[in-house]
């Protein structure tokens, strides 16, 4: 099989589902007036699992691109990309 064409795994996926149910209990936390201190805990715990599905994301993504196939500017997009993230 070509490694370019390789499908998203599905545990990006799955972090991502299991994110947007944080996002959701934070939506709730904050509606039920929940202490500053618990929702931005809750808060900090979703930004990390995002910066790690992120990760998850471009690991991938370098993985399926043969290295003769990467060109300086796809290389130099991946690094910005992660510059974000830091």
């Amino acid at each position: 099989m070509d490694s370019r064409n390789e499908p998203l795994p599905s545990q990006v996926i799955d972090r991502l589902k299991r994110i947007e149910g944080q996002v959701r209990g934070l939506q709730r936390m904050v509606r039920e007036g929940r202490a500053p201190a618990e929702v931005i805990y809750q808060m900090a715990a979703v930004k990390s699992a995002l910066e790690q599905a992120a990760l998850h994301y471009l690991q991938w993504d370098a993985q399926r691109h043969d290295a003769p196939d990467r060109t300086a500017r796809s290389v130099r997009e991946t690094l910005d990309l992660i510059a974000k993230l830091l």
